[in-house]
């Protein structure tokens, strides 16, 4: 089966409606992971579970939370949550933040490749550029854990209505940290964690 193929049938899977063009670009995002992910370890997930774990389900929450605004992803890594995120929903602008350089080599390719308007890579630590971003409407983290250490710097540069969107196994709790609210995406039971 192709990742298009793939794509399609979580998507009715998960009871996610995109229209074509959405649909389009993620195959393609699918498509580069993959054969990036040959290159450079991005992933260890293929196939169906590749789609479904980074791809569908940010697709999903995006679709529940309906965010817009400025976007600040951290650890960007691999594109998920950030680009799902962005296809799905009206962002103005994108911060995607990955430090390890192959990995930024790789955002700044798939930003290109996918024709995504207002998003910038910032190959660096999450510490070194925040000022230099300003204050997003919206954090999200996936595969970083979220210490207070962490919660300390990201809310040095939230204002009120930042939202924070951790998305984690649905065996990790937050420790130390008060959430505002949680989301269990159906099928997998990946928690979706929001602060603020």
């Amino acid at each position: 089966m192709t990742y298009r193929e793939i794509l399609e049938s979580e998507l009715r899977t998960f009871q996610v409606d995109l229209e074509a063009v959405q649909k389009s670009t993620l195959a393609s995002y699918c498509d580069e992971l993959s054969r990036w992910n040959k290159k450079i370890n991005l992933t260890g997930l293929t196939g169906v579970a590749l789609v479904r774990r980074l791809v569908v389900e940010p697709a999903w929450i995006g679709l529940q939370l309906k965010p817009q605004g400025i976007l600040l992803d951290i650890g960007s890594g691999n594109g998920s949550p950030a680009i799902p995120l962005r296809v799905v929903s009206e962002f103005g602008e994108c911060h995607l933040v990955e430090a390890r350089t192959r990995r930024a080599a790789f955002l700044r390719h798939l930003v290109t490749r996918l024709k995504l308007p207002g998003v910038e890579i910032h190959h660096a630590r999450f510490e070194d550029v925040a000022q230099s971003i300003g204050s997003p409407d919206w954090i999200t983290l996936q595969a970083v854990a979220l210490t207070q250490e962490l919660m300390s710097s990201i809310e040095g540069i939230s204002h009120t209505t930042t939202t924070v969107v951790w998305i984690t196994s649905s065996m990790v709790e937050p420790v130390g940290l008060r959430s505002s609210g949680s989301l269990s995406v159906p099928i997998t039971g990946t928690k979706v964690f929001l602060f603020g």
